[in-house]
């Protein structure tokens, strides 16, 4: 019995290309549906009892549709860190310590996100049951959470972008898209109450779609790797 031919090596990062800019894109549709078209968040001056009324809406990204979503979207946004930190490992050389700590920071962002939404998720489970104040408390530590995964999410871009700038696996501009990207969202983890990581965040997700469609569209055979 013969084996069959192993996959050439220009064929299998291909491969990974696709892999990665499809995971991309899938990401961001499944994210950003599960969060469409919810009611407002409360702010953090709000009385207890508006906390509730929030999590027993049905129109909170909090509900088991909705919840469903947003965590396979975050399993989902695990592939494209993995596979990307994997190209830029190549793009990278040798000691790609950067390519080590994107791919952690990212995964770092992912826990913290799955964390969140579960325990928001279980407060909406029992709203009818629980007290104003701890719906409170659980309000404030999902903020929190996301907050501090917003730091590992602008660390990992800002590796990515340090290797994109200064190889060429992908045009330079676009690295110093993503480094811009990732420093707006490690500063504004200094107050993390107000909406200040907003637009760092909304240029994260631009730049994304820009590294998945280019993926999609890039050709590696026939390029060598760095280093």
């Amino acid at each position: 019995m013969t084996n069959p031919a192993p996959t050439s090596g220009a064929a299998a990062w291909q491969r990974l290309g696709r892999v990665t800019g499809v995971a991309g894109l899938a990401a961001i549709v499944l994210i950003f549906v599960a969060v469409g078209g919810t009611r407002d968040e409360p702010s953090f001056t709000a009385p207890a009892t508006e906390f509730l009324a929030y999590y027993g809406s049905p129109d909170t990204v909090a509900t088991p549709f909705r919840s469903f979503l947003f965590t396979v979207g975050l399993v989902t946004f695990v592939w494209f860190v993995v596979g990307l930190s994997i190209l830029v490992r190549r793009a990278e050389g040798e000691a790609a310590w950067r390519s080590a700590i994107a791919m952690g920071c990212g995964v770092l962002f992912v826990a913290l996100g799955l964390s969140g939404i579960g325990n928001e998720a279980a407060v909406a489970f029992r709203a009818g049951d629980l007290d104003p104040q701890i719906a409170r408390y659980a309000f404030d530590q999902g903020q929190a959470a996301f907050a501090n995964g917003r730091v590992g999410l602008g660390s990992f871009a800002v590796c990515c972008g340090w290797v994109i700038a200064s190889t060429r696996f992908l045009p330079r501009w676009v690295g110093w898209l993503a480094i811009a990207s990732g420093a707006g969202l490690v500063l504004s983890r200094i107050s993390w109450t107000s909406w200040i990581w907003l637009p760092p965040y909304l240029l994260f997700w631009l730049w994304v779609i820009t590294v998945a469609v280019l993926l999609l569209r890039r050709n590696f055979r026939g390029v060598a790797r760095s280093g």
